[in-house]
């Protein structure tokens, strides 16, 4: 179906769909925010983590530097270079640190007394040697100065000649006579200690920056202060070695004797949307406005059909009181003529000199202008509940002087057919309802019984009183009604006429008027009915 929207329409659904792209973006903002903030947040932990990691591995060598010196200090004299290695490699034993070390002892005038590794002794070929033709004479100096002036000295990062970087940490040799003798140093192979750093991170997100608070870096193979670089390996996991910028980096200080570390830590790809999100929110946009479009669309057709349903009530209404009109027309109209005709006929029947057929045309006259007048009555008794303009007037009758008076009613039908009719109630009783409707149900169900009776036929009408209801049913002994019939009697769409056994004419109405006067009461009126064997019509109501 094809129809042109007013563009007022339009107009809403456009301010819907600027109103809802609003909150659509402020919801994704607000879901890329969060995505952010979860992301640093990952990222400080795993810093965190990193730091803390770091930190207790450099604990580590700083517990076996005390343990050393606390040796040395205790021993009764200077220990041999056979004894310390002894002692340290049972120290190492109990500690959680791997065995890569150098440990020398150099004597006041710098030259290398001791120098061992754990499996080797003098495995560089220092013993001997003098430290000054490593290093220049001035580094040799600043040494000599920061080892005076602290109890353990940590020094930068280098490369060592080995090919490694190194960490070299050093203090004080004394005597027992508490005299300067020296100074012992470690050098630790920095690599098992980073090593830590990167085990269980996922290093396809993250990467790392290692230095010292004076800005020189390194790396777990390089020392990167502008000397010499003897590894040839380089490592794969260097900062440089990714489009990371500066900014990105966050970072934690590790303090270590005198020295300082920092850890940085970054992701290697800068935040990029998760395309699923963005998708998802394109998605709901579109749901929206097409349940925004579906509201609008169904919004007109539901005013469309409104207006078209106040056309067609007003013009139902036209129609009903063109009806209503009719039917007043008919009231006045034809009853009217219809009553004067049954009352000339009757003065007819009184006059003499008639002959056999003028009686019996006047009798047939007669019945078929009765006949017209109770389906006319019927018809308007019928309308008027249609439209509403009957009305229920309750009031307390005699339901059994009722009954007689509608027997007297019917008494030329009765006496043209010599049929009996016996009332039989167990008590005079009395209800609440509207006369005039109890009355013609109770006409038409009379007529009904002497139209279909036979000849010499016998109508009995029961009153009784069963609990808080009152009972009635008039039973006859007539034709009955056929079975195909029975289902149909009180549907208006289907309504079924019988010929009575005089060839008198129904119409169909009375039942259907009768059960909704009796409704009306909130009673039940029922058929039940034999072919060729009988009728038993009844109704309750309320006492």
């Amino acid at each position: 179906m094809y129809f042109r929207l007013p563009k007022k329409y339009y107009s809403i659904f456009v301010l819907f769909a600027i109103v809802s792209g609003i909150l659509v973006f402020g919801a994704d903002s607000y879901i890329t925010e969060k995505e952010k903030e979860n992301r640093q947040i990952r990222l400080e932990k795993l810093n965190k983590k990193t730091a803390s990691d770091f930190q207790n591995a450099l604990n580590n060598y700083a517990t076996l530097m005390s343990g050393i010196r606390s040796y040395i200090k205790i021993s009764n004299e200077f220990p041999s270079q056979q004894k310390l290695y002894q002692f340290i490699n049972y120290q190492l034993s109990s500690l959680p640190i791997d065995d890569s070390y150098i440990i020398s002892y150099v004597d006041t005038t710098h030259v290398f007394k001791y120098s061992f590794t754990k499996d080797q002794i003098d495995p560089s070929k220092l013993i001997g040697r003098s430290i000054i033709n490593l290093i220049d004479k001035k580094s040799v100096e600043l040494m000599d100065k920061q080892l005076k002036a602290n109890d353990y000295v940590a020094f930068n990062p280098y490369n060592i000649v080995e090919g490694r970087v190194g960490l070299p940490i050093g203090f004080i040799a004394e005597n027992n006579l508490k005299e300067c003798v020296g100074y012992f140093s470690i050098i630790k192979d920095f690599k098992p200690i980073i090593d830590r750093v990167y085990s269980n991170i996922d290093t396809s997100q993250f990467v790392f920056r290692f230095k010292t608070s004076t800005g020189i870096e390194f790396d777990r193979e390089r020392v990167y202060d502008g000397k010499k670089i003897y590894n040839t390996q380089e490592d794969l996991q260097y900062w440089r070695n990714f489009e990371v910028q500066d900014n990105y980096f966050i970072n934690s200080h590790i303090p270590f004797f005198n020295k300082t570390f920092i850890i940085e830590t970054a992701y290697k790809e800068p935040y990029k949307r998760n395309p699923a999100v963005l998708l998802m929110m394109i998605l709901w946009y579109i749901l929206l406005l097409s349940f925004m479009l579906f509201i609008i669309i169904q919004l007109y057709i539901y005013k469309h059909k409104n207006r078209i349903i106040a056309k067609q009530k007003k013009e139902l209404s036209e129609v009903i009181a063109t009806k209503n009109k009719f039917f007043t027309i008919i009231a006045h109209d034809l009853r009217s003529p219809l009553s004067s005709v049954i009352n000339f006929l009757d003065l007819l029947k009184e006059e003499q000199n008639q002959n056999n057929q003028t009686i019996q045309i006047i009798d047939a006259l007669g019945d078929s202008s009765k006949n017209s007048l109770s389906l006319l009555d019927n018809l308007l008794k019928w309308s008027k509940i249609q439209t509403g303009k009957i009305h229920y007037e309750p009031q307390r009758i005699d339901i059994l002087a009722l009954v007689k008076d509608q027997i007297k009613i019917q008494k030329q039908q009765s006496i043209k057919k010599n049929i009996n009719i016996i009332i039989e109630a167990s008590t005079n009783i009395k209800v609440m309802a509207d006369k005039n409707m109890i009355a013609t149900v109770i006409r038409n169900l009379l007529s009904n019984a002497i139209k279909y009776s036979h000849n010499n036929g016998i109508i009995v009408v029961e009153l009784n009183k069963i609990n808080t209801f009152l009972s009635f049913s008039i039973e006859d002994n007539g034709i009955g009604i056929p079975e195909k019939y029975v289902d149909s009697l009180f549907d208006v769409t289907k309504v079924t006429t019988q010929i009575g056994t005089l060839r008198e004419k129904g119409s169909g109405l009375g039942l259907i008027l009768s059960k909704q006067f009796i409704e009306i009461h909130n009673g039940n009126l029922s058929i039940e009915s034999i072919q060729n064997k009988g009728t038993i019509a009844s109704f309750t109501l309320p006492l």
